[in-house]
């Protein structure tokens, strides 16, 4: 995954010095300018597909050690030495290289209508290359380190075979400590309700065609799955349930909180 992972960098960094020497021959012709728009636009979707490549292996990696790790009654050792990635130089890196093309595509647009100076632009786009060059040291050895410690499980211990009484009694435990189908749905609904929000963010500072469109759609469907996922979350917790009324409460709270902030920010917005 490293080499893989490396090679595609290098084809992200490829793309930002096109899409930078594009942005300096920029003048008043428009077909440079949209050429220059395509390619910032393809430049910043796959930079950010590519490193969610690499936070999805290294999520996938801990789930694989965590249950390997149960399946052989191995110590919570693995898990601990796995999560070290988080704490390691390239982990902030990667979050950088992952957000700041949005910001280069956001304030591109917004420079190119004459909201910001050109400036702000620049600067994000130069920081953006720079972040690609750290993640392109940084993060490999972190995926090959993490690789040697699957491989050390797998040498170290093993799970038991099918058919065996070993494996009966891990499925029946594991059917024991797995999380509410709807405890994990709850997730999934307030990761939605935080990607309906920054989908209109970049709607409506993002591009020009859809400069105009309304908070209130977003706003209502957002907190809506805001009062869904608290609700299931408090009521479906495997540790402390919660009764149905204080859950639902709890989601109906969560998500007239919400709704209350971004009507206030749409009244600024509008002001």
């Amino acid at each position: 995954m490293a080499l893989v992972y490396r090679s595609l960098v290098t084809a992200i960094v490829i793309l930002h010095l096109v899409a930078m020497a594009g942005g300096m021959e920029l003048g008043e012709t428009t077909e440079k300018s949209a050429h220059h728009l395509r390619v910032g636009l393809l430049v910043s979707l796959a930079t950010i597909f590519i490193h969610s490549l690499a936070f999805a292996y290294f999520l996938g990696t801990g789930f694989w050690i965590r249950a390997f790790a149960r399946a052989s009654r191995a110590t919570t050792t693995w898990e601990e030495r796995h999560s070290q990635w988080m704490k390691a130089r390239g982990y902030p890196w990667l979050y950088l290289a992952a957000i700041l093309p949005s910001a280069v595509a956001i304030t591109g647009s917004l420079s190119d209508t004459g909201r910001i100076t050109g400036g702000w632009h620049a600067a994000l786009a130069s920081a953006s290359f720079l972040v690609q060059i750290a993640v392109f040291f940084l993060v490999p050895p972190m995926m090959r380190r993490n690789a040697a410690l699957m491989d050390d499980l797998a040498q170290t211990h093993h799970v038991p075979q099918p058919g065996t009484e070993d494996m009966e009694a891990l499925l029946e435990k594991e059917r024991a400590e797995a999380l509410p189908p709807l405890f994990q749905l709850s997730r999934v609904l307030l990761f939605g309700a935080f990607n309906l929000l920054i989908l209109w963010a970049y709607l409506r500072f993002g591009t020009e065609t859809f400069r105009g469109v309304t908070l209130w759609p977003f706003a209502s469907a957002s907190s809506g799955l805001v009062i869904l996922g608290i609700g299931l979350n408090a009521r479906h917790d495997p540790d402390h349930p919660a009764s149905a009324v204080a859950a639902w409460t709890r989601g109906v709270l969560f998500g007239g909180f919400l709704f209350s902030i971004l009507t206030g920010f749409h009244y600024l917005l509008t002001a």
